[in-house]
């Protein structure tokens, strides 16, 4: 048995098919001869250019170009025919089309060149770019805008923490100063008193000029000045910038120092302004509570012989669960007057020191705070 024969499609079929196909294309399609005539314009390019097909068929195909492309296009496909060296023709590129309207926009634009038939004819592939290219730009106003946000939110941060750093050295100097002030208006002046006072003044006068050091060095981008340090030497000399203030607010301070710690590498002022923030947190925390007599813990210990831990015990009423996971953002605060802008440096300064700030609730009521560094070796 023969296999039955598959009827050839007639001419005037392909012919429909080709044409249905022309016309459904989402990208414009153009046909040009070598003298660049328009000869077929599919329905696509008349919503892209404006033009009916009827318009435009028969007519230059640079109407559809603005300068200088326009007044070039001709020598274009001169040199190709010449030479046979192609710019364009089998490599697209973006360029710029011009509507009935004479508004450009850009398109992406592949060019093909027919072979057989009569004449040499060319075949354009154009994909309208407007929207990708509004996208783009949409797109690069908002990076824009979000980094000027950024900056802004840097700025304030900023502000606002150097703010809150210098307030403590500051107010220890009033306070210092007032203290010095009515011990030399006794009867008999305490003249021990008084040079302690000043003494004291003296050390946060230059505290506060290291903390503006410090925002100088953060904003030329410099690192931070690292020697080995002594964590229980760090803890007793942050000691004596933080107790006054818990002294003042009948909250005792207690330490637990674990002996024989490895040294860790870091800068000294800044790990003073991660521990004084803890504590002075913690203080806070207890000023209205009614555990105050309990104090605040300070602890440093050896997790392991590659790493040493600093945490501030306080008996208040610890981080409410919603904010556990948040704490150390920025803005974010317990406090009803706070900035939120101290645990966010806080966790900054740690990072920068390969180590990682922490909250835990605290077994026996309350938080606990700390930071946990790499050691460098045994002390």
């Amino acid at each position: 048995m023969q296999p039955k024969s598959v009827e050839q499609p007639q001419r005037a079929d392909v012919v429909a098919e080709l044409k249905a196909l022309f016309n459904a294309a989402v990208d414009g399609i153009i046909v040009a001869d070598q003298d660049g005539i328009i000869a077929e314009f599919n329905k696509a390019a008349e919503r892209l250019f404006g033009y009916a097909a009827d318009q435009i068929v028969g007519r230059p195909i640079n109407m559809l170009m603005p300068e200088p492309d326009r007044s070039a296009h001709d020598g274009y496909v001169k040199r190709y025919l010449e030479t046979g060296e192609a710019r364009i023709i089998g490599t697209g590129r973006e360029v710029r089309g011009q509507r009935a309207d004479g508004s450009t926009f850009p398109i992406s634009l592949s060019v093909g060149e027919i072979e057989g038939g009569s004449g040499r004819r060319f075949i354009g592939l154009i994909r309208d770019l407007s929207a990708q290219r509004a996208a783009e730009e949409e797109a690069y106003r908002l990076q824009n805008r979000l980094a000027h946000v950024g900056r802004f939110s840097l700025m304030g941060e900023m502000a606002a923490g150097l703010a809150h750093e210098l307030n403590q050295p500051l107010s220890a100097i009033v306070n210092y100063s007032q203290a010095g002030r009515r011990l030399a208006e006794r009867e008999n002046p305490a003249t021990a008193s008084i040079i302690d006072c000043l003494e004291k003044i003296t050390d946060q006068a230059m505290r506060a000029g290291h903390i503006i050091d410090k925002l100088r060095d953060f904003l030329r981008k410099d690192d931070a000045t690292k020697a080995e340090l002594n964590l229980n030497d760090l803890v007793l000399s942050t000691l004596n910038l933080v107790e006054a203030d818990a002294r003042a607010e009948g909250i005792p301070i207690l330490t637990d120092l674990a002996e024989d710690l490895p040294h860790i590498s870091g800068d000294l002022i800044q790990l003073q302004q991660v521990l004084m923030n803890l504590t002075r947190n913690a203080v806070d925390a207890m000023r209205d509570g009614p555990n105050k007599d309990d104090g605040i813990l300070i602890r440093t210990r050896r997790l392991s012989e590659r790493e040493v831990q600093v945490s501030v015990l306080d008996h208040g009423p610890g981080v409410p669960p919603q904010l556990e996971k948040s704490i150390f953002l920025p803005f974010v605060t317990t406090k009803r007057d706070g900035l939120g802008v101290g645990l966010a440096i806080s966790r900054t300064i740690i990072r920068a020191h390969d180590g990682e700030l922490f909250c835990r609730r605290n077994p026996i009521g309350g938080a606990i705070f700390g930071f946990n560094l790499p050691a460098t070796r045994r002390g």
